[in-house]
């Protein structure tokens, strides 16, 4: 693994959602921005995905999660996104001396 890909995950908030763990952050992209993210544990590690709805620009932590599908359902309409989709595309997620990185470019 090249630590020099590893994108720190900033202002790491932990979530209880209908017993499942979630986390709630913000990355630095190299363009300069920053995004709002969302992680997800599932039984193979963690996943990054952007936090919001492409379609209504909501909140995603909150949503109905299918693992087995790898489904993420948006609740504000029921939506219902792939993680390996074009509109959330998950990027797996690792956790070194308590702290979150994303790791961009590789196959979640």
């Amino acid at each position: 693994m090249n630590k020099s890909v590893l994108l720190p995950i900033d202002r790491l908030e932990e979530h209880d959602v209908r017993g499942e763990r979630r986390w709630t952050g913000r990355v630095a992209l190299s363009s300069g921005y920053s995004s709002e993210i969302l992680i997800l544990q599932l039984r193979s590690g963690l996943l990054a995905v952007r936090n919001r709805c492409p379609h209504r620009d909501v909140a995603l932590l909150l949503g109905r999660f299918d693992e087995d599908a790898r489904i993420l359902e948006c609740p504000s309409h029921g939506l219902e996104l792939s993680l390996d989709g074009h509109d959330l595309r998950a990027m797996p997620v690792i956790e070194q001396d308590g702290k979150f990185f994303m790791l961009p470019g590789e196959k979640a």
